[in-house]
């Protein structure tokens, strides 16, 4: 007999569809510590393969346009890996929640709410075209109440660990919000 291989990735629509809860619940209670991380190690460690094959083609098409030239090549790689680099770090941010509050660093900013002032944190899923495929965009959405005004932050799950993620949502209990109370 063999054994199967057990592998636990997570893929964002199988957390979607498991953990999260939709945006008309309420937030009622946070049992513990978790901590998310958007950085770029996460980003190349979900989607390694599909980043390689990407830089392989783009070194191709240069290589192929600029082959008389080979310094623009450098030029553009140098571009390339600039421009890949700073769209990496505007998107990482550290979201710590535990019972006293959550704590948001994103980009040099600091921002503390309490935990009482939490409505929701749920992911929201979206249907986009990327060249003609469509692909599906996952959001973390924070809802919190700031001078009895309801504000939401909204952050791509692109670069998250994954884990992380499942154990934010294992440490919030949620209750739906019924009709009369929308209102």
């Amino acid at each position: 007999m063999k054994k199967k291989k057990y592998s636990n990735k997570n893929t964002l629509n199988e957390i979607y569809e498991k953990v999260n809860h939709n945006k008309n619940s309420q937030l009622v209670e946070i049992s513990g510590k978790a901590e998310v991380k958007s950085n770029v190690k996460n980003f190349l460690n979900n989607y390694k393969f599909i980043v390689i094959t990407i830089l392989i083609l783009i070194l191709i098409l240069l290589i192929y346009t600029f082959k008389s030239n080979p310094i623009i090549i450098l030029y553009c790689i140098g571009f390339l890996v600039a421009l890949f680099l700073l769209v990496m770090y505007s998107a990482s941010y550290k979201i710590t929640l535990d019972e006293k509050e959550l704590n948001v660093y994103i980009n040099f900013q600091n921002t503390k709410i309490d935990s009482d002032s939490l409505a929701n944190i749920y992911i929201s899923k979206e249907k986009m075209h990327l060249f003609f495929i469509p692909i599906y965009n996952y959001n973390l959405n924070i809802i919190y109440i700031n001078d009895d005004t309801p504000m939401i932050m909204s952050f791509p799950t692109v670069m998250i660990n994954r884990k992380s993620l499942v154990k934010l949502f294992s440490i919030i209990k949620t209750e739906k919000i019924k009709n009369e109370d929308k209102k």
